[in-house]
């Protein structure tokens, strides 16, 4: 809503003033409104396909090469930046992710697994480009519905300009606005949509998308679709969530595997490897372990700020400024900052990491849950092939979860044969990601005081 919003404050002056202006413009009639309301559903279903983004850009037009995928939607491009160089981009709805140029990788449409950052669209944007690539990615992802829209509407809002040729192909330019639901005014009437231009060839394929971003002229993105690409590659990034998901029920045997999980580390143990999207641009990394037996995490953790260790238990967790690169074998015994749960200022100072590494210490249960309960409320997100094995990502409630749609939980666990090997978590600048392996290692020897603190 952010972004529509801004794109409604820039107004459309470049359209109805502007040098590509049509003096023809008419209502559409009722063959081209039948048009245009089935463009979002023939997307919806459609391939992955190739775009030119076209951003002016103080008198001049940035250029940039991607790929979109309707399905998840995710755009993936390879974007100038202010000093000549390049970044490679990556976008789902209210995120976008940057990392250093790979022209290789992105040659091959490959998406290289390291290096990236997150920040939320629009408000993490710091230079005018940025949040002119955060408009355009979001107007795109409204490009796709699981229905038709309604032609009678359309019929009312849309106009036709002109017509015109791109890529070989003739099209039809029509006004309209842009599909999202809008909030109501004070009046408490539904206002306006912000509109943009759309290039249709007779079949109803979207060949040009034009929005005003606040320019003398229109940013535009063309949509290549004579040209064929191998799509395999073109998944997110994990701190946007990896692989499209299809949730679907688990079946019988699955539902038992989930619920024997947390009884299976009951008394186990295990390192952890962890990485958390914590601010815009900004990641925290740790490396430790976990111990069911004892219900005790201990991690060394890196950010912006510098160096931590951290130890957590049921009643709280506790922290304390730290070198190198992981934690000591015996955790010192002064300087520790508590944070007992029961405190009334806990809230203030638990974020993404201490509920990834809380939901970690809940990963184990003296009994196994109910395999019939997890049948009915557990989905299968995916499945990954991992070292030549297979992987299913899951969903399932804990107890004190907050009930979600299918697809739509906060946490999602990977799961290697009956074992644990990654819990994720969404967050709101990204996925936090924390992998386990097994490894037995001797109980951590928490000083007594700082024990009686956090449980």
């Amino acid at each position: 809503m952010a972004i529509m919003v801004a794109i409604a404050v820039a107004g459309w002056f470049a359209v109805s003033c502007g040098p590509g202006a049509s003096s023809a413009e008419r209502p559409v009639n009722e063959e081209e409104a039948a048009l245009l309301a089935g463009m979002r559903e023939r997307n919806h279903g459609a391939d992955p396909v190739a775009v030119r983004i076209s951003v002016p850009m103080d008198g001049e037009t940035v250029t940039a090469d991607g790929y979109l995928d309707w399905q998840v939607p995710m755009l993936y491009a390879r974007v100038p930046d202010a000093e000549g160089a390049h970044r490679l981009v990556q976008a789902i709805p209210g995120l976008i992710a940057t990392r250093a140029d790979d022209a290789a990788a992105f040659g091959e449409l490959r998406v290289p697994e390291d290096g990236w950052t997150t920040r939320q669209m629009l408000s993490g944007a710091v230079t005018p480009l940025e949040t002119t690539i955060d408009i355009l990615a979001s107007s795109l992802f409204t490009l796709t519905a699981a229905e038709a829209d309604d032609p009678a509407e359309l019929a009312q809002q849309a106009t036709w300009r002109e017509e015109g040729v791109i890529d070989g192909e003739p099209v039809d330019s029509f006004r309209a606005p842009i599909m999202v639901e809008t909030d109501t005014g004070e009046s408490g009437e539904q206002e306006a949509s912000p509109e943009a231009l759309y290039s249709l060839d007779a079949d109803g394929d979207l060949r040009r998308f034009q929005v005003n971003t606040g320019e003398p002229n229109l940013s535009a993105v063309d949509f290549l679709r004579d040209v064929e690409f191998d799509a395999s590659g073109l998944e997110a990034t994990d701190l946007l969530g990896g692989p499209a998901i299809a949730p679907t029920a688990v079946d019988e045997d699955l539902a038992e595997t989930i619920a024997e999980v947390r009884e299976g580390n009951w008394e186990d143990t295990a390192t952890v490897d962890l990485t958390v999207p914590t601010g815009d641009g900004q990641l925290t990394t740790g490396r430790g372990s976990i111990d069911w037996r004892t219900m005790t995490a201990y991690l060394h953790l890196t950010d912006a700020s510098g160096q931590r260790l951290f130890l957590a238990r049921p009643g709280g967790y506790a922290t304390l400024a730290a070198e190198g690169d992981e934690p000591p074998e015996t955790p010192p015994t002064e300087g520790w900052e508590a944070h007992a749960l029961a405190d009334e200022d806990a809230a203030e100072h638990f974020g993404a990491v201490e509920t990834l590494v809380f939901r970690l210490l809940e990963m184990a249960s003296e009994e196994a849950d109910d395999a019939d309960a997890v049948a009915e409320q557990a989905f299968l997100l995916r499945v990954d092939e991992v070292d030549g094995a297979a992987v299913n990502v899951v969903e399932f409630p804990v107890a004190g979860d907050t009930a979600a749609a299918a697809g739509q939980s906060a946490f999602r666990y990977h799961l290697s044969g009956d074992r644990l090997s990654e819990v994720e978590m969404m967050s709101y600048y990204g996925v936090a990601s924390a992998e386990l392996s097994d490894e037995d290692f001797p109980m951590v020897e928490i000083p007594w005081e700082l024990a009686e603190q956090i449980g």
